[in-house]
């Protein structure tokens, strides 16, 4: 994977973003912007699941930090668990599940196929409309939107999937402490996030889609979710 230090200023706090699948740094860019100067953690963008372990120095500098939260989102919430950490503080899943190509607790396997087939720079138009829901999500995500060619997103879920189908039951040492749901998500649909977080506290936004952060502009709103 790739990652990327958007803020290191030696904090005894690390919050780890695992964004989503096609992604690149900069809705964690936007994110540390609008949260400034109250967020006061250190930040890793974690995107391009190719692989999924960070280089090795970066894992070294991981392991200083007493305190790690993680915030994933779709595809990074199944990265998240499948990647090599210290111990986690804890942890907040939006719009993903463990589960990420399952008919009951992720996106139905036909669904996913199809989009892995007709991926295209034109297809990517029409997947953001409908990861996004409105013309107002939609305008606000392609202010940030990733730096990346379809081809190039096309080969990591590519890969990805290949990495779904060879992992296991995962055995890891911490677990989801909460899930952020939304109601309009299209892509995981809400029912089976229900399913896959059944036990694990919840939020549920009736109206927000798959693209979470033009309702959560702040990573301080993302984290009070544990609050809840």
């Amino acid at each position: 994977m790739k990652t990327a230090w958007l803020r290191k200023e030696g904090a005894e706090e690390l919050l780890l973003f695992f964004n989503g699948w096609g992604m690149d740094a900069r809705i964690g860019a936007h994110l540390l912007s609008e949260s400034l100067p109250v967020f006061m953690h250190d930040l890793l963008v974690c995107y391009d699941y190719r692989a999924l372990e960070p280089e090795p120095e970066v894992m070294e500098e991981i392991r200083r930090y007493k305190h790690i939260t993680i915030v994933a989102w779709s595809f990074g919430v199944w990265v998240a668990q499948h990647t090599t950490l210290p111990p986690i503080t804890k942890a907040i899943a939006i719009n993903g599940t463990l589960y990420p190509v399952n008919a009951e607790k992720g996106i139905s396997p036909d669904v996913f196929q199809a989009t892995l087939s007709i991926w295209s720079e034109e297809n990517r138009h029409r997947f953001n409309r409908r990861m996004c829901c409105s013309s107002e999500a939609l305008a606000f995500f392609s202010s940030m939107s990733p730096d990346r060619t379809a081809a190039d997103q096309k080969d990591e879920l590519v890969l990805l999937k290949e990495q779904f189908r060879a992992s296991g039951t995962t055995s890891v040492a911490w677990s989801y402490d909460h899930a952020i749901i939304g109601g309009r998500d299209l892509v995981f649909p809400a029912r089976q996030q229900y399913l896959a977080w059944k036990g694990v506290p919840q939020t549920v936004i009736s109206d927000m889609p798959h693209f979470p952060f033009f309702h959560f502009r702040t990573l301080q709103e993302v984290v009070a979710c544990l609050k809840t």
